[in-house]
């Protein structure tokens, strides 16, 4: 088959001992080209992700992930959290519908049924709304060679009742092709070092179509269509949930050179609707408290729609041109019921409480300065404007009170753009880069769980974020050694902070100044033909400038290292990962997607794998992960609720010793 580009600018030696090696991926990966990362979501991974997007990112060097059971925790790169990374599926833009994070855009994503997930540093793209980083998870896009059946299936079993079956297939011919992709995941309640269950239990399922038109190899329409749905338990709170019902579709379109300057036009509208669920009495035994004494449901939801449009350039020799417009709208909506036995929420009606429409527009130009020396760089504009629809701010159970900004609209010009250069002499590559990104607040900043903002009981005029952020880095590779450096210094303006003022009343969002610093080191190195050893390590810091204060959620220096031995059809290793104590750390303050408590003590988690391939089809990798059983919190994790039949404590607990196997099946 004819794939598109998207392939890595920076390959591995054909028959290099680092390419010829198969293994379980346990550093997720040194980057490709710089300052972006590229990895394969099929390949089996340790410590065994979750079925969700968040799980599976927090294998790759500077992402964490805040904690809240056995699935749909916030992905966290560098420090910085939700509409600070542009989560991506495929060119659609994804938001949840719960005011409280319970769902955030990878809890809805399969991992598994995409062809690559990468990953782009800092503001170092204008190709999406600003961000300190982009996560894309990509499918590919192709003109069948010839007509037949290819695909891919998987199966794993682990402890702890936990169960999951992924197939991605394509079937069509060169004019072309329908693909489905379709998931199942499920797990029990885990059960920590010391044997205590954690409320984590899960049971989710996705199916995805695409029907693709394909009359020639430089030309692509494309009809996408999904749904998902399942139940999750959590152990950070006092509600479950019950319902994450997704629904989308995308239409696509691609042609290709067009004539000598004009080399690509493409495409795409897009639709999707969250549907979310919580609630008090499906996955936990109710008990009536204070604050909720009968059987209780939320039920947010949100549509999403937006489209693309982007020309590709090549006006000279050694230019590339991207142009674009870009537009996304969304509408959220909620209903609740105090009282599911004397008022059911399928009877409430729907509320709306905000709307958000952007238009955007972006150039962004490569220019091949000699051979081995490039230059890159971008600019983007955002138009913003936003709607209060909330008549009144429900601040707690027993308090109400009028919005001072019901139907307050705000609308923002916002400006962003970077420039990098590159250099690539023998194995060596460097490059340094500067970027700007204003982000607009987004929905939980302005308008979720009623939070005020430091001059009003409303936080719906908070400023807009600015980060100005330099981006440094270098890359060598060899046949038998890769290495990567990457390293990076912001300046924020006007951050949006959280903060917990009282304890029975919402956060106050407000904007400080701030800066941060940190980055990552991997390695990995072929000691002999048989024997590899990979390290990564990571570090963010921050200070809050205006309080004076470390910045809230930034997660601790983090190393692993890995041997791995080839024997025969056997590929053996192991993996030891290393935690430091976080002391830097203000109380009360945090984000949308957690707030710091305490501080955490240091750790060290022991894994270890095996795979074996049979034959070209067949691949089996077995693994056992925290190998010796210990009781260990992540920083980055909520604060563990108290539900009957738990243990409550001030982190939720990580999985204690887990044997999983993994078999995959592709043809």
């Amino acid at each position: 088959m004819a794939l598109s580009p998207g392939a890595s600018a920076q390959q591995q030696q054909p028959g290099s001992p680092l390419q010829q090696i198969e293994k379980v991926l346990v550093m997720g990966e040194v980057m490709a080209s710089p300052n972006q990362i590229v990895t394969d979501p099929k390949k089996p991974r340790q410590p065994l992700p979750a079925h969700d997007g968040a799980d599976y990112l927090k294998t790759i060097a500077g992402f964490s992930i805040v904690r809240k059971g056995g699935a749909s925790g916030d992905p966290v790169f560098r420090g910085m959290a939700a509409s600070r990374l542009n989560i991506i599926t495929d060119g659609n833009m994804l938001l949840g519908g719960c005011s409280s994070r319970m769902d955030p855009p990878t809890a809805y994503i399969s991992p598994q049924s995409f062809d690559r997930i990468r990953v782009i540093k800092g503001p170092q793209s204008v190709l999406n709304l600003p961000a300190n980083a982009t996560v894309l998870f990509e499918k590919d896009q192709y003109q069948l060679s010839e007509a037949g059946v290819q695909g891919d299936i998987s199966m794993t079993l682990a402890e702890f009742n936990r169960k999951e079956l992924n197939a991605d297939l394509t079937s069509g011919n060169q004019n072309g092709y329908l693909r489905m992709s379709l998931s199942n995941a499920s797990a029990s309640n885990y059960q920590d070092g010391n044997g205590n269950p954690v409320n984590s239990a899960y049971d989710r399922w996705s199916a995805a179509a695409e029907l693709a038109w394909t009359p020639g190899p430089d030309t692509l329409l494309m009809l996408s269509l999904g749904r998902s749905d399942g139940e999750s338990a959590y152990a950070d709170r006092a509600m479950d949930g019950s319902m994450f019902d997704r629904r989308h579709i995308s239409i696509k379109a691609r042609q290709d050179d067009l004539n000598d300057w004009l080399s690509r036009i493409e495409g795409q509208l897009y639709f999707n609707h969250i549907d979310h669920l919580m609630d008090n009495f499906s996955l936990r035994n109710f008990t009536p408290n204070a604050m909720m004494p009968f059987p209780a449901a939320m039920n947010p939801d949100r549509y999403t729609r937006g489209g693309k449009i982007q020309l590709d350039l090549e006006p000279a020799i050694n230019w590339q041109v991207r142009l674009g417009l870009d537009n996304s709208q969304n509408v959220h909506r909620n209903r609740m019921s105090m009282n599911q036995l004397m008022m059911p929420w399928q009877d409430m009606l729907r509320v709306e409480d905000g709307r958000f429409d952007q238009w955007g527009i972006y150039a962004e130009i490569d220019y091949a300065i000699l051979a081995n020396l490039s230059l890159f760089g971008g600019l983007r504009a955002d138009r913003w404007e936003a709607q209060d629809q909330r008549t009144m701010l429900r601040k707690n159970q027993q308090l109400s009170i009028d919005n001072p900004s019901f139907g307050e609209r705000r609308q923002d010009t916002l400006t962003s753009g970077f420039v990098r250069i590159e250099q690539t002499h023998n194995q060596h590559t460097w490059y340094l880069g500067a970027g700007r990104a204003a982000r607009f607040p987004d929905y939980w900043e302005l308008l979720g769980n009623a939070r005020s903002g430091e001059d009003s009981p409303s936080a719906f005029f908070t400023s807009p974020e600015v980060t100005h952020q330099l981006d440094i880095g270098w890359l060598y590779q060899t046949d038998f050694t890769r290495v990567s450096v990457s390293a990076y210094l912001s300046d924020v303006t006007d951050f949006i902070l959280l903060e917990k003022q009282q304890a029975m009343l919402p956060e106050q969002v407000r904007n400080i100044d701030a800066h941060t610093w940190g980055g990552e080191v991997s390695a990995e190195l072929s000691l002999t033909e048989k024997l590899t050893l990979e390290t990564s390590l990571a570090v963010s810091r921050g200070t809050n400038d205006s309080d004076n204060l470390p910045l809230a959620q930034q997660p601790p220096l983090e190393f692993r290292i890995s041997a791995a031995y080839q024997l025969q059809n056997w590929h053996l290793s192991g993996l030891w990962r290393l935690v430091d104590q976080q002391s830097r750390f203000a109380a009360g303050q945090g984000t949308i997607a957690g707030l710091d408590s305490s501080a955490s003590a240091g750790f060290g988690v022991l894994s270890v794998n095996a795979l074996y391939r049979p034959s070209d089809k067949w691949l089996l990798s077995l693994g056992i992960d925290n190998l010796l059983d210990k009781t260990y919190q992540e920083y980055l994790s909520k604060t563990a609720a108290s539900v009957p039949g738990f243990v409550a404590d001030d982190r939720i607990s990580e999985p204690g010793r887990t044997a999983w196997a993994k078999l995959d099946y592709r043809f």
